[in-house]
């Protein structure tokens, strides 16, 4: 199944179609009228929630208990906003094979390393005195539904040309292991979370006024110019892994839409063996941190925080 380019990543979609009579309309305005509506529903969603996950979306390891070593990383239903602000929904359970992931990786790439490297912090599970680190993304994604007969264009003469009937948007989801000696800590959003055991609003600043001011300069150094910039910030540090970049079979060598959102960080233990791949023999334990993610947090939710 192909995957057609996004508009949205390289149009600010700031012209909208303007319609009179006599005027004909080709494929192009039909596509700027979509993508219009596309762009300003994503500005604003970036702008006012920002950007990660808005609900749902909890990543668990569901064990077989006749075979532990043919358990699951599964990705519960929900919903995100990405880097672009589009919205990202699973809308079923989808899961990840322990044991083809692990497998599919050359073993320079599965570093074996102990807990106190694992940068992980409250996991749900038993952590391993050993273990694999790997982080796993979500990433909107477009897919093309049925054909429908269209008139032929270019230098060729067909009378069965067909084309898409429909586009579908989708997702994908990527486990991609950690190389580093020590995994990198999650870049911090420009609306961060309270820490914990801290009340909110923040109070480390004692003056209200100085906190409603300190509050208002962050509005005014919050806006960004687009696009580029938006990625170039995800881009700029170290945390998104380098294949999640780059892509030697693309043009250019980029990935064609590298706007991913971080669901969780996965430890995958090991033992002090070796496989026929001089991979590190996995012993069936997985630990996994649902809270590192960043969070587009929504009215509804801030007002329950608040109790009201």
């Amino acid at each position: 199944m192909s995957t057609p380019k996004d508009p949205l990543l390289e149009n600010e979609a700031t012209d909208r179609t303007y319609y009179a009579t006599g005027v004909l309309l080709d494929t192009n305005d039909f596509i700027a009228e979509q993508t219009y509506h596309r762009g300003r529903l994503a500005r604003a969603l970036a702008t006012l929630h920002g950007v990660g996950t808005a609900a749902g979306l909890r990543v668990v390891h569901e064990e077989h208990q006749d075979a532990p070593q043919e358990g699951e990383i599964a990705v519960q239903p929900g919903l995100a906003v990405d880097p672009l602000g589009r919205l990202v929904e699973v809308s079923t359970l989808s899961c990840i094979r322990v044991k083809r992931w692990y497998e599919g990786y050359a073993s320079n790439k599965l570093l074996r390393r102990p807990k106190e490297q694992f940068n992980i912090g409250t996991v749900t599970g038993t952590l391993p005195d050993e273990g694999v680190v790997a982080d796993l993304f979500l990433r909107f994604r477009v897919y093309e539904r049925g054909w429908t007969p269209a008139l032929a264009s270019g230098l060729y003469d067909a009378t069965d040309a067909v084309s898409p009937a429909r586009l579908r948007d989708g997702y994908e989801l990527r486990l991609v292991p950690r190389i580093e000696n020590v995994p990198p800590d999650v870049p911090e959003l420009p609306w961060p979370m309270p820490t914990d055991g801290k009340p909110w609003p923040d109070q480390s600043v004692a003056d209200e006024a100085a906190r409603r001011s300190a509050l208002k300069d962050a509005i005014l150094s919050a806006w960004h110019p687009g696009r580029p910039a938006l990625l170039d910030r995800l881009w700029g540090s170290d945390f998104l892994p380098e294949e999640l970049r780059f892509d030697k079979d693309q043009p250019e060598g980029k990935v064609p839409d590298p706007a991913w959102v971080f669901l969780a960080r996965v430890v995958i233990g090991v033992d002090g063996n070796t496989d026929t791949g001089n991979r590190p023999i996995r012993n069936g334990a997985v630990a996994i941190n649902n809270e590192m993610r960043p969070f587009a947090v929504t009215v509804a939710a801030l007002a329950r925080w608040l109790g009201i």
